[in-house]
């Protein structure tokens, strides 16, 4: 299935094809946006990620399905 990523920031020089900020990535059935972050090679933890699909807020479980628009933004800290 194809997904529709958004990188945000320091993630967009995170990704194999170098300075991307909009990629299409093709997952199998069933994964999730954890698997897409391996996909990615995403080496922040997804602890530290802000991780929408389709404008909502989800966890790393989250199912993926054909077509979701995913949003990955490094997240920020109040300290």
């Amino acid at each position: 299935m194809k997904i529709n990523v958004h990188l945000h920031t320091i993630l967009q020089r995170q990704t194999p094809q170098g300075m991307l900020s909009q990629l299409e990535a093709e997952l199998p059935p069933g994964s999730t946006v954890e698997n897409l972050l391996q996909l990615l090679r995403i080496e922040i933890s997804s602890d530290h990620l802000l991780l929408a699909v389709n404008g909502r807020v989800v966890v790393p479980e989250h199912p993926l399905q054909e077509d979701d628009q995913v949003n990955l933004m490094p997240a920020l800290s109040g300290g």
